[in-house]
């Protein structure tokens, strides 16, 4: 290339750069959700806006309250929420934003909907309501039905029930019961199927009106927002509450008489339907942009442009939105989001549920800033979503000063490590629920590795051999001294340090803080102080030890998966051993245990309806806003397992998928849980033999002991 050539090249070069790092600073950052169900649109319209020199730029994040929360730092400029997510923003002024569009689906419509009661001509009061027949659309939460809709109507009718010998939600179920004769409300109650199932088999009147009373699932015929009016156009029930829009296009298209049908109106009168002036009890908002205050003006001037787009980086813009509605009208003032709200009758107050007192909130204990963080965004979005009982964040200086709030009372739930789990049970804390994958191979699956032509075959062979551990009483350590102690029929000894010393020939044990009271030849291998499961296996690949406790998912990008059949496993190089050799048909490698990414736990000695009411507010939790999104809705409010502030496993570790109340996701292999029990079974056993070592010549002197005493006290 001619130097000519090169220079002219290099002061192109950099005109682009200042070009674009200039308009680069000036452009407006809209902040967008991208998940599986939005990357397509994402990742091929934001390069577009790039092309056509747009004035708006893309900026991603993993759920819609960090997309708020990137604006209140200023990371971003403007995002697109629902309704439900400016009740959280309302909350607190630190959330310094405007409202400047609202998304509608059409022009015209100043609402997404509205909701009505609708009665039979011979309901004329609002006290008349009490004794009859309800078609309800269900409990379940979609993207548009949240709780404020699903239990307005009957929070207005009902006084609200509190009795402490039952949980929040069978206090509402009992309520609906004593309140109608009978009723239809289709599909999931609960998240816990068994707690559904004794719920509808105790309130069976809510079950009556169904199509299927027997079964009382989603798909019955009188099920969700067309079954409840059905149900009552069949003459099965006499009062539903359900959408306006559904109402009208209902009758048109059933040919109902209108003259046959009431609207029931708050202030306790009907109006004829035929009259076409419906009460309105509670309105639902369209999603809306949401600004910086700063920069909002700007942005809704922007908005304005794109009316009537069809082309440019405009309809990019609006195509990145459609997952909402694709036609922005402008607020005719840029509001607050509690300003906003306001104006659609029944939103706020339906979001501003009373609670029962004594509060049956679950005290959250957390240990760093961050996890105090996103647990109050959690709590936000709980609230706004109907999750009960609410939760509050209690911030420890520490992990384990929270397993001591847990066992003083002074909190509820932790979401706790595997490796704490064996120090919470002996604190009398219990798992509640387990952090888990889809996919068992994504378990954390703890072996003792060697390698392949290691000339031990077995756990037994490996009496005088040299091990590497990743810490004293790890779970790869806990793991080995149960399955030892269970295999030798009681010889193996009381003490484990003591019983791993005599077994192995030299070891080492990662993180020994005080040597002084174990054997020596439990770090004499041991070349730095501290080490994880790569350390420990590579302790086994330098030579220096014939085997490794480690967990396979740690060591897998050395090995390749252990989850291939067993000779396939050891042409890898290593192999895990068995208790004895394995037989011609073993698959799949030996496991000494398996743990969840982590556990919910709470105090051994709460109520079972504590319990239940804590299990089932985790799981309504990890439905709203885990790994699977409910229907209907393509970008969560918020995530509860993904990254906070592009930070890993802050609370929940980042792999979990769902909660689940057993962990039972591989039968053949002992879970870490069972051998925490057994452990502690030997708690005994080894306090007895500490105290024995207290005396001088052990058990001999300890029974002369025990004799000179007898002697005395019967001399006496």
């Amino acid at each position: 290339m001619e130097l000519r050539t090169f220079v002219r090249h290099v002061f192109t070069l950099v005109a682009l750069v200042n070009c674009c790092g200039s308009v680069d600073a000036e452009k407006l950052r809209l902040c967008l959700v991208e998940n599986m169900h939005t990357a397509i649109r994402v990742h091929s319209l934001c390069p577009k806006l790039v092309a056509l020199n747009s004035p708006i730029a893309c900026v991603t994040d993993i759920n819609r309250f960090s997309c708020l929360r990137r604006l209140t730092v200023g990371e971003a400029d403007f995002t697109v929420l629902e309704p439900e997510d400016l009740v959280a923003a309302a909350a607190y002024s630190e959330y310094n934003v405007l409202v400047t569009n609202e998304l509608r689906f059409f022009p015209n419509d100043k609402q997404h909907f509205q909701m009505v009661a609708l009665v039979h001509k011979n309901v004329k009061h609002i006290w008349d309501v009490k004794g009859k027949r309800f078609c309800h659309p269900g409990f379940d939460v979609s993207n548009d039905w949240t709780k404020a809709f699903s239990i307005y109507f009957e929070n207005w009718i009902i006084p609200r029930e509190c009795d402490p010998d039952k949980t929040l939600l069978e206090n509402r179920v009992h309520a609906l019961s004593n309140n109608f004769e009978m009723a239809c409300v289709a599909g999931s109650w609960s998240p816990d199927a068994i707690f559904d199932g004794q719920l509808k088999s105790q309130y069976r009147n809510l079950c009556a009106a169904c199509d299927n009373p027997a079964s009382c699932y989603i798909d019955d015929k009188y099920h969700g927002r067309e079954g409840a009016l059905l149900c009552l156009t069949d003459d099965v029930g006499d009062v539903a509450w359900v959408r306006l829009d559904d109402t009208l296009l209902h009758f048109k298209k059933e040919a109902v008489d209108k003259r046959n049908y009431n609207y029931l109106c708050s202030d306790g009168g009907t109006r004829p339907v035929v009259y076409d002036k419906p009460c309105v009890w509670i309105s639902k908002p369209w999603p809306v942009i949401v600004a910086s205050s700063h920069i909002a003006e700007k942005i809704a001037h922007t908005m304005s442009l794109m009316k009537n787009t069809t082309f440019g980086w405009e309809m990019s813009v609006l195509q990145l939105m459609e997952n909402y509605h694709i036609s922005p009208v402008s607020t005719e003032n840029l509001e607050t989001p509690e300003d906003y709200l306001g104006r659609f009758p029944g939103f706020m107050s339906g979001n501003n549920r009373a609670s029962c007192r004594p509060s049956r909130r679950v005290q959250w204990c957390v240990a760093s800033n961050l996890e105090e963080r996103k647990c109050r965004w959690l709590r936000e979005a709980a609230i706004v979503y109907g999750v009960e009982p609410p939760i509050s964040c209690i911030q420890e200086t520490s992990r384990a000063s929270c397993l001591d709030a847990l066992r003083s009372r002074r909190a509820d739930i932790f979401v706790a490590r595997p490796e704490e789990l064996l120090q919470a049970r002996k604190k009398g804390l219990k798992s509640v629920v387990y952090a888990l994958s889809n996919k068992k191979q994504e378990l954390n699956k703890i072996a003792a590795v060697v390698k392949h032509d290691s000339r031990f075959k077995s756990l037994r062979d490996l009496k005088g051999a040299k091990a590497c551990f990743t810490g004293y009483r790890s779970i790869g350590w806990n793991a080995f001294v149960a399955t030892m102690r269970h295999a030798s029929a009681g010889k193996w000894g009381c003490q484990d340090a003591q019983a791993v010393a005599e077994f192995f020939k030299d070891s080492c044990v990662f993180g020994l803080s005080d040597k002084s009271e174990l054997p020596a030849n439990l770090y004499s291998l041991c070349k730095q102080a501290m080490g994880d499961d790569i350390s420990a296996f590579d302790c086994l690949t330098s030579g220096l030890a014939d085997v490794a406790f480690v967990n396979l998912k740690a060591i897998e990008k050395k090995t390749g998966n252990f989850d291939s059949d067993h000779d396939a496993s050891e042409n890898k190089g290593y192999k895990a051993l068995c208790l004895d050799e394995p037989d011609a048909q073993k698959t799949g490698p030996c496991l000494l245990t398996w743990t969840p990414f982590g556990a919910v736990i709470a105090h051994e000695n709460i109520t079972s309806l504590r319990r239940e009411e804590i299990y089932s507010m985790l799981l309504e939790m990890d439905y709203l806003f885990g790994a699977t999104l409910p229907e209907n809705m393509q970008t969560p409010a918020f995530s509860m397992y993904g990254t906070f502030d592009k930070v890993r496993d802050v609370i929940f570790p980042e792999e979990t998928r769902h909660l689940q109340l057993h962990g039972r996701q591989m039968q053949q292999v002992r879970s870490y849980d069972q051998i925490v029990e057994d452990l502690l079974k030997q708690e005994a056993c080894s306090a007895a033999s500490r105290w024995i070592s207290h005396f001088p010549g052990g058990m001999f002197s300890l029974c002369m002991a025990v004799l000179i005493t007898s002697s005395q006290f019967l001399n006496c």
